[in-house]
């Protein structure tokens, strides 16, 4: 721990003055300064600290409400605009053509969606069993603790019974749901 110093101990500058003299005069000189430049409304350069309206900037052309139409220059046939002003051409006209080739063009219409529930019954009870189980299991485990054995095993032949009926139904080999189709055939070709 360091001694206390009184007064008579602090250091001096070259001219006999203790630092804290030194200190307060500069803090003195400080705020006389800073009172003078507020009565004179003047700054020092420091934008951030100084009183008054904000500095306002233009609003950037993308930002505007307005919107701002220009004609197509038209400099006769064979003229190449070289690219010295991108905004200098119509975007228009060529949006136009565009969509009214799409338009002429055929579509792809996929298919409809077959129905979720409306296909194959069989099909639809399995995925049930084989979804609706664990679900079940993990209510009785929660809610319904003294759950008779047999309500348990016949849940679990329910499950079985449907994971067997979609193993079943998987495909057994590749091509369309006929059973045809080219054995080769690694997908889509584009």
């Amino acid at each position: 721990m360091a001694p206390d110093r009184s007064a008579d101990d602090a250091p001096r500058d070259d001219e006999g003055r203790s630092d804290a003299s030194v200190t307060d005069e500069q803090w003195a000189a400080i705020v006389a300064d800073l009172r003078d430049t507020a009565a004179s409304g003047t700054t020092t350069g420091d934008d951030d600290a100084a009183p008054g309206p904000a500095v306002t900037y233009p609003v950037a052309p993308w930002v505007s409400d307005r919107r701002v139409v220009r004609p197509a220059r038209d400099e006769g046939p064979g003229a190449d605009p070289g690219g010295a002003d991108p905004r200098g051409w119509d975007a228009t006209s060529q949006i136009e053509r565009a969509e009214q080739e799409v338009d002429r063009a055929e579509h792809f219409v996929p298919p409809p969606a077959p129905p979720v529930f409306g296909g194959d019954p069989l099909l639809t009870v399995a995925w049930l069993a084989v979804a609706g189980m664990p679900l079940f299991w993990l209510v009785v485990v929660i809610a319904w603790k003294d759950a008779p054995a047999t309500v348990m095993q016949a849940s679990g032949i329910v499950f079985l019974a449907g994971l067997a009926v979609l193993f079943w139904r998987m495909p057994h080999r590749r091509g369309g749901p006929d059973g045809e189709g080219d054995d080769d055939d690694d997908g889509a070709v584009v």
